[in-house]
Order: structure tokens, then C-alpha cells, then sequence
């Protein structure tokens, strides 16, 4: 048996289980965004959830691979109670702190041991439960492995963004930025250039502490998807659109092609997630308009969907391959 935790929405996910159903290979998928699966109970014996549409009741410490593709767990998972009427201790007013804060708590801290519990006991894992990693102690540990990174600062005042030393600047989030949908809409952040009317508009103003990182003239851009030591890159020219000159993000219009990355550069990368202890994720790096090569960031949940088509990687058949047999063999 396969876990997959995920999201409702997620292709590569589908993908991926489409693979391990041809070789009738039995996949749990649980979505972090609804709740088909409800925690049951928990002991030495295993984690028991329930599948509120057929009934069946599985134990998570069984499986034999886990994909930690999302979160996939969250409090909509576990077994709630019905809110209390007020509860009242002389003058004190209880009912919000037991039935929300005290309980998010405690939901928490049980996702947490189920997450532990199930990536200790499993004999395959690919990815770890870690959604996020911090983008400056990224670049900071980056750096320390001889990799070029941006100058970066982060600001609180227009007058700090008039002064700064890094000359032409981005803007960029310093978690994981806004990724929304609605049935009518979907939201996102950008990199975006800070250009001359934003510091005349805001040269006295101040604002939460935000991340700026010198323009990197580029050559062209590069995604690679890393799995258990082997890099699969693609070269992006987002150069060639001024839509996608600072952020490729926005559209589809560039030429993607495979590439392959230096060994030194490569090296350094697969010291990295060794360091972090990740066997998968995506890196996206810069050659500038030296040839030099610039580390941006890595994403631990390693979206490969648009490195694989173009590049005729066929990764999802390289990734099932790997929650059947610990490996990417075909």
C-alpha cells in the first residue's frame, strides 16, 4: 500500500496514481482540502483512519511507500466534537479556549506524531514531512556550499528602499507567498521589479518587513528536479518575452528545453538536500550575463510536472517507479 498525501486538485498526484494502478499497486490518497478520510484511533499497533465513503478502515503504519507530495493531514481530519454550550468558571468565560485554540493545539501535536510516526516506520519515503523550508536560511546554507547567491535585504521604510546598495530590485515573499483558488478565481505572488514610481510613492511610508534581492541580469533561467541524486533540468528562455523577463511564472510562452547542469553546480545542489535530508524537490537557479550560475531557491515539494512534457523526462513514471521499488528505475 502507497500514501499519498496531497491536495483534491494536484495532476502530478493523479499521474503518479494513475502509473501505480496499471501495476495494481493499492494507493491511499489523503487531501489535505477535504475529508474523506477521518482519524479513527491510534496504538502501538498502528494509525488507524476510516474512509467515510466505503466504510473501510486502514492502518497508515502498513504502507510500504509515502509520497509527502502536501500537507494532507489537517484538524477537518480528526474525529470533533459538537461545540459546547458557554462554559462559565465564576467570571471566567472557558468556551473559545477549549473549543479553539486549546483543541487546534492539540490537533496539531497529533498530526505531528502521526506525521513522525509514519515516516519513521515506512520503508520508502519520498520527500519528508517539511512543506516549507525557509527561503533565507536556504540562501544563507546555499552560500555556505559555494553556491552564488542573490544580494538581498529586508526593508521597513521607502527611505530604506531608496538607499540600499543592491542597485535594481525584485521583491520577493520570504515563505511561500499567496497560492489561492476559488471557482471563479485564483491568486498568486509574483517576483515582481520595484520600479521608479513605486519608491517616489513610497520614499516616507513604512511597511512589514519585506525582502528585496538585487535584479539578476540573466542568460537564461533553469527549473531541475531532484530525485534521490539525479538531477532532471530544464533550461527556461524567459529572456526572449518581456512578460517573463522577471517572473517566467506568469505565462507559457517561452521555449523550454533540456539542459545539464555543470557537475560542480550539481555536486553542491545534491550536498544541499543531503544536508536538509530531502530526496526530492526542485531547484531553480539563474545563469546571469557572466555565465555564472545563481541559486534561488529549492521547493521541497518538487513540482516536476513542467520539467517532464517538455523535456520528455516522463518523470511520473520515474517517480511511481520509485514508491514501488525505492528507486526510479523503468
Amino acid at each position: 500500500m502507497v500514501i499519498i498525501f496531497s491536495v483534491k486538485h494536484d495532476w502530478s498526484t493523479s499521474c503518479i496514481i494513475h502509473w501505480l494502478n496499471s501495476w495494481n499497486v493499492e494507493v491511499v490518497r489523503i487531501n489535505g482540502d477535504d475529508s474523506v478520510y477521518k482519524f479513527e484511533r491510534l496504538s502501538k499497533e498502528g494509525i488507524y483512519f476510516r474512509n467515510t465513503i466505503t466504510g473501510r478502515i486502514i492502518n497508515l503504519k502498513e504502507a510500504s511507500a509515502c509520497w509527502w507530495r502536501r500537507t494532507g493531514l489537517k484538524i477537518n481530519h480528526l474525529t470533533t466534537y459538537p461545540k459546547k454550550e458557554q462554559l462559565l468558571v465564576d467570571d471566567f468565560d472557558l468556551t473559545s479556549l477549549l473549543n479553539g485554540g486549546y483543541q487546534l493545539e492539540e490537533a496539531k501535536a497529533l498530526i505531528e506524531y502521526i506525521f513522525s510516526s509514519i515516516y519513521q516506520s515506512c520503508p520508502i519515503n519520498l520527500g519528508k514531512p517539511l512543506f516549507n523550508l525557509n527561503r533565507l536560511i536556504i540562501l544563507d546554507m546555499a552560500e555556505k556550499f559555494g553556491l552564488q547567491i542573490p544580494e538581498y535585504e529586508i526593508i521597513t521604510k521607502g527611505q530604506q528602499l531608496l538607499h540600499n546598495d543592491l542597485g535594481p530590485v525584485v521583491s520577493k515573499a520570504i515563505a511561500n507567498g499567496i497560492y489561492y483558488g476559488t471557482k471563479k478565481h485564483r491568486f498568486y505572488s509574483y517576483t515582481e521589479l520595484i520600479d521608479d514610481d513605486f519608491y517616489r510613492e513610497n520614499a516616507s511610508n513604512t511597511f512589514f518587513p519585506s525582502l528585496i534581492t538585487s535584479l539578476i541580469k540573466k542568460q537564461l533561467e533553469i527549473r531541475s528536479f531532484y530525485l534521490d541524486g539525479k538531477f532532471y533540468s530544464m533550461a527556461i528562455f524567459s529572456q526572449s518575452s518581456e512578460k517573463t523577463k522577471i517572473d517566467f511564472r506568469k505565462y507559457s510562452d517561452n521555449r523550454n528545453v533540456p539542459y545539464q547542469l555543470p557537475e560542480a553546480i550539481e555536486q553542491k545542489l545534491d550536498r544541499m538536500f543531503k544536508k536538509l535530508e530531502l530526496n526530492c524537490g526542485s531547484v531553480d537557479l539563474i545563469v546571469n550575463d557572466q555565465g555564472n550560475y545563481v541559486f534561488l531557491e529549492i521547493n521541497p515539494v518538487g513540482q516536476f510536472a513542467m520539467t517532464s512534457e517538455p523535456c520528455n523526462y516522463n518523470l511520473e513514471r520515474i517517480v511511481a517507479n520509485y514508491l514501488r521499488y525505492g528507486n526510479g528505475a523503468n
